[in-house]
């Protein structure tokens, strides 16, 4: 049980390592780009098991917020995106450039934002809406974008994409349920640190499985390798701007969240559901940039976290007078 409370208090920073461990050892990391998929949806059960429902019913009672940041997140911003990038010209540098910009902003928000927000300080229930009903929206909304924009740029249909999806997510939440009902939730939230030790270890191999191709792309060009991984840091940090920048008059402070919302999202669901061998090496490639961030910002973040939940507690409540 130590080893597993080490590891749940350790977690981000083993994810961390664990895209250098792929950079370093590209062997190993060949060896487990295969596994992509069912990495991706084992991480979607476990997080789906260990889900806070009286905390997303709660913030459904008070639905507006969650439903303007998920019709944002999945719909609105990725069709302003994709028609900036036409209209730039994004689609005439190459046969995989729009898919790219495809991938960065179709995917609903990373499993574990709702978690990494709570320690943040952030409305962990508003994030875990937003997740949940991103995510459940996916076989439709991905789809629909890929058909308008990157039909012939993707391995296979719309059609099929959509298919593929649903039977990952819809997978994915049918086992949950049952681990849950089965397992019994008090008895889940009792063996947290085991949970979160198995949710790193299928992130470690995620993340290294990722970095294929990477390493030997770093030796071999570095200025490209590291331009791109500017864009994709760049591309998050201007996804969760540009969102608080527009809640925040309607919102508050939960225009935070759900720029945290915004600028995380799961790519590997669509990298999963296209076929890891069939995704062109270059979409690969900036999957993988677009990981670094997801990767890193928990570790390069969590002490601003921590900050922020003391100052939160340390707050007067709202209507208190000093």
């Amino acid at each position: 049980m130590h080893l597993f409370r080490t590891v749940s208090r350790y977690g981000t920073r083993i994810i961390a390592a664990a895209a250098l461990v792929g950079l370093a050892v590209p062997e190993l990391a060949a060896a487990l780009r295969p596994y992509i998929g069912d990495f991706v949806v084992t991480m979607l059960i476990v997080s789906l098991m260990r889900v806070d429902f009286a905390a997303f019913i709660s913030r459904i009672r008070r639905p507006w917020p969650a439903i303007a940041a998920t019709v944002w997140v999945t719909v609105l911003f990725p069709l302003a995106v994709m028609w900036g990038a036409i209209a730039l010209g994004v689609d005439t540098w190459s046969a995989s450039a729009l898919a790219i910009v495809f991938l960065f902003v179709a995917p609903p928000p990373i499993v574990s934002a709702p978690a990494f927000a709570m320690l943040m300080g952030l409305d962990g229930a508003l994030v875990l809406a937003v997740m949940l009903l991103s995510t459940t929206l996916m076989p439709l909304t991905a789809p629909w974008l890929a058909a308008l924009f990157v039909a012939d740029a993707l391995p296979i249909s719309a059609v099929d994409l959509s298919l593929r999806l649903a039977t990952m997510i819809g997978t994915a939440f049918v086992v949950a349920f049952i681990l849950r009902k089965v397992l019994k939730s008090e008895r889940i939230e009792r063996a947290k640190p085991l949970f979160d030790t198995v949710g790193v270890c299928i992130a470690v191999m995620f993340a290294i499985g990722a970095m294929d191709g990477v390493g030997a792309r770093l030796v071999s060009d570095p200025v490209f390798t590291l331009s791109a991984l500017g864009i994709a840091v760049g591309v998050c940090f201007a996804m969760i701007v540009l969102s608080y920048v527009l809640f925040r008059p309607f919102v508050g402070v939960d225009a935070v969240a759900i720029g945290y919302c915004a600028g995380n999202r799961n790519a590997g669901l669509v990298v999963a559901a296209l076929g890891v061998e069939a995704v062109d090496p270059m979409v690969w490639f900036f999957f993988a940039m677009t990981q670094v961030p997801v990767f890193v910002f928990p570790f390069v973040l969590a002490p601003l976290g921590r900050y922020s939940s003391r100052t939160h507690s340390a707050a007067p409540p709202k209507g208190t007078v000093n």
